[in-house]
Parts: C-alpha cells; structure tokens; sequence
C-alpha cells in the first residue's frame, strides 16, 4: 500500500517526532481502527520506546492501493 502525506501531517510528524516508519507501522499493523467516514480512518498503536502512549493517523483512502496521511497524534485514548 502506497502512503502518501498533507503538509500538515508532515509538519505535526515534525512537531511529535513521529517518523514515517512509525507511521508505516501505524497504518500497517494497528491495535485497533475508528471508522469516521466512508474513506476516512483513525489507526491507533502503541509504539514500544515511546513516552508518549499511543499513536494515532488519521488517513484518507485515496485509491483502493493509496492512502493519504492527514494528521498524526500522540496520547491518543480510545473511547470505551
């Protein structure tokens, strides 16, 4: 799967030092998804080493082989 990013998701990758392999990992091998709209998805994962919880990609099914990164988060909590 091809991911592609907004300027705003690279700057907040920035600002969190989140890097494009942790995204990778994110989209690829979740602990768990939020559907919000019909193409568009919250993907959540504890990455280990991190401080900062977990984190969260919310990204935009472009193409059915494309996704497009949107936004990134950290200390993301999952509503119960």
């Amino acid at each position: 799967m091809e991911i592609v990013y907004s300027k705003h998701a690279v700057i907040r990758m920035q600002e969190r030092k989140i890097t494009p392999a942790e995204v990778e990992t994110v989209v690829l091998h979740p602990d768990g998804s939020i559907k919000q709209t019909l193409d568009k998805w919250i993907y959540y994962k504890e990455i280990p080493n991190r401080i900062d919880y977990l984190i969260a990609v919310v990204s935009v099914i472009k193409k059915i082989s494309q996704i497009e990164v949107i936004t990134v988060m950290v200390h993301f909590e999952v509503l119960r």
